[in-house]
């Protein structure tokens, strides 16, 4: 009567466990994009409603650079974890009377330089992809 598994065996085993380990590795890395993707479209989402806050009390909207989303439109909506966000920088660019564009830029990883878009009517663009 034999005890334990012979070599053949513990290799077919490793082998398998490689095949399934090879599928499950890149699913979850492009799960990882697609939640961070979802991360920068929410923080968008925020700062356009913060935007339209600010434009109801001054009649225009405001180009925001990164790092000072709190200070100039804190006040309406809770935008500091945004100014500290480790994988995106976003922005708010050609703010009129009437229109706006806020962006984020993805900071590193295999999407590095990478945009999401919003504008000032909900439209989203920009060049990340998964």
């Amino acid at each position: 009567m034999r005890k334990g598994f012979t070599l053949i065996e513990l290799i077919v085993v490793v082998i398998v466990v490689a095949i399934l380990a090879s599928f499950a590795v890149p699913q979850y890395i492009t799960s990882i994009e697609r939640a961070k993707k979802a991360k920068a479209e929410n923080a968008l989402s925020i700062i356009a409603q913060a935007e339209k806050m600010y434009r109801a009390e001054n009649d225009t909207y405001i180009d925001v650079a990164d790092g000072t989303f709190d200070a100039t439109l804190g006040s309406f909506v809770e935008l500091d974890e945004i100014d500290n966000d480790t994988d995106w920088d976003y922005a708010v660019t050609g703010a009129t009377t009437t229109a706006f564009t806020a962006t984020a830029t993805r900071k590193s990883g295999s999407q590095s330089g990478n945009t999401v878009i919003l504008d000032q009517f909900g439209n989203w663009s920009g060049s990340f992809s998964l």
